[in-house]
């Protein structure tokens, strides 16, 4: 079973691949967020979405081998999105209303169907509180500083809020699950601030929508190992 799931993934991470490039075509702009005088080719780029879609998909599989078909495939399909709006708020310095919101609304309806087939109804529970804590906290960070945390960060949290907080067992996991989220997002995204200020020799704003996906996948692989500690 372990090995047909794995399979699975992995062929599934090529076709995942191809739409998540193709897609993220239909979002590039002549304004992208790193100018240079010569554009990547996209047989590249396509060789390196393949690539991170693979690794994603295979750390699902590793970390949902136990939990049901559904649950795997949801965070499969999570995890394509992540990287599609990673990609496009790195060259676009932006993160598209199209995406963001419906994919909020498919998460909400599979985490309701999957939880009540599962019969585990209180899971939506957990994951509607782990959508509106990300939310909120970002919310605020947005209020106080609208330019250094943008609305659509604060968008997209609700989105990466629910997928943690759907693998809580109660509102407390939730709110761990959010801020280990939160605290791998910000630790990573200061880190390459900093290195962005060293490189660059000034302050410029930069997309923090990776930092947070990043966050929200070390999260969720790891969520079963850090609302143990």
């Amino acid at each position: 079973m372990d090995t047909i799931r794995l399979v699975v993934c992995i062929v599934l991470s090529v076709p995942a691949a191809i739409v998540v490039n193709a897609t993220f075509d239909r979002f590039l702009t002549d304004r992208p967020l790193f100018q240079s005088s010569v554009r990547p080719r996209v047989s590249h780029r396509a060789v390196g979405l393949l690539i991170l879609t693979l690794a994603l998909f295979v750390g699902a599989q590793q970390r949902f081998v136990d939990e049901s078909w559904p649950e795997m495939l949801a965070y499969c399909v999570l995890f394509a999105v992540l990287l599609l709006l990673s990609v496009i708020d790195l060259y676009e310095f932006r993160l598209p209303d199209a995406i963001v919101v419906p994919s909020i609304a498919v998460a909400i309806t599979t985490i309701v169907a999957v939880s009540v087939v599962s019969d585990t109804p209180e899971r939506i529970r957990y994951a509607l509180i782990g959508g509106a804590i990300a939310f909120g906290v970002l919310f605020i960070a947005h209020l106080v500083s609208p330019r250094g945390m943008g609305f659509g960060d604060v968008k997209l949290a609700a989105l990466l809020g629910l997928a943690v907080g759907w693998q809580a067992s109660s509102a407390n996991e939730a709110l761990i699950l959010v801020l280990w989220l939160l605290l791998i997002g910000f630790g990573v995204g200061t880190v390459a601030g900093l290195a962005l200020y060293v490189i660059r020799r000034r302050n410029e704003p930069f997309p923090f929508g990776p930092f947070l996906a990043i966050g929200t996948v070390a999260t969720v692989l790891l969520s079963q190992v850090l609302v143990a500690t």
